[in-house]
């Protein structure tokens, strides 16, 4: 099983020669999240660590923020809905098909990770719609949001990446807060819900990833919150659509997706 960091595992830096700009910017984020900062002053980050004994460093930069943990750098990447968009062809998007996401919708993504579902939607209602993206680990969603701000790469992708709203919040207290018909689709895709092997791109979503999963009350409030369907993906064979009773409308090998129209 992956290891999960915590902010206890965590402390703020830069790279070894910052700007004015990034180092208020590291510091800022140190502030945000009550995470010791440490001056780089030349020395490397896994002195850093050892001095604060805390294995990971969140280092700033300009446009980007990566963790270091355990000699390996881990960063937002838009990769998999690179894929997604590039390969659309006659069939389209699986998830955007069984979403039936079109242009000018507002998607509600209950569950962000690195935000390849919600590029994916971002590129089909384009900008007259709107997407919405949770994430409940807000160093992860920081993480993904500056990336989603700044990472730059085909014309297509990156006006795509520009529209995802990325918000920190558990799914549960945000869907509770929201008027009833506010967004057209709410997904969910709790995958970290269940044991898988994964494609290492999702390393660092691992690293932050809980193990929560949607339940009856969620459901309700996602169909009250969606003027038209709420999709849910599970494991195959999907025990968690059959437990809340959400009809299976698509299935491969690994992935089955319900909805319920509303």
């Amino acid at each position: 099983m992956t290891e999960r960091l915590t902010p206890d595992d965590l402390f703020v830096t830069t790279r070894k020669k910052p700007d004015a700009a990034e180092e208020a910017d590291a510091r800022a984020l140190a502030a945000a999240f009550d995470l010791p900062f440490a001056t780089r002053d030349g020395r490397s980050i896994a002195h850093h660590a050892r001095v604060t004994g805390r294995p990971g460093a969140l280092v700033v930069k300009d446009t980007a923020i990566h963790l270091v943990h355990d000699d390996r750098r881990y960063g937002f990447h838009p990769n998999l809905a690179a894929r997604r968009i590039a390969g659309r062809g006659r069939q389209g998007d699986h998830y955007i098909r069984v979403a039936g996401i079109s242009a000018g919708d507002h998607v509600l993504d209950c569950t962000c990770g690195m935000g390849a579902d919600a590029i994916s939607a971002a590129d089909t209602v384009g900008p007259s719609g709107r997407v919405v993206a949770l994430e409940a680990s807000p160093i992860l969603a920081r993480i993904v949001a500056r990336g989603l701000a700044h990472d730059s790469r085909t014309p297509r992708l990156t006006a795509a990446m520009r529209r995802v709203e990325v918000i920190a919040a558990e799914a549960d207290t945000f869907l509770a807060a929201q008027p009833t018909d506010s967004f057209d689709v709410v997904a969910l895709d709790p995958m970290f819900a269940w044991p898988q092997a994964g494609a290492h791109g999702l390393d660092l979503v691992r690293l932050f990833a809980s193990d929560w999963t949607p339940d009856a009350d969620t459901i309700a409030q996602a169909a009250r919150v969606a003027r038209r369907a709420v999709v849910m993906a599970d494991g195959a064979p999907g025990p968690r659509l059959q437990a809340l009773g959400i009809p299976v409308v698509s299935r491969d090998r690994r992935r089955w997706w319900g909805r319920i129209a509303t």
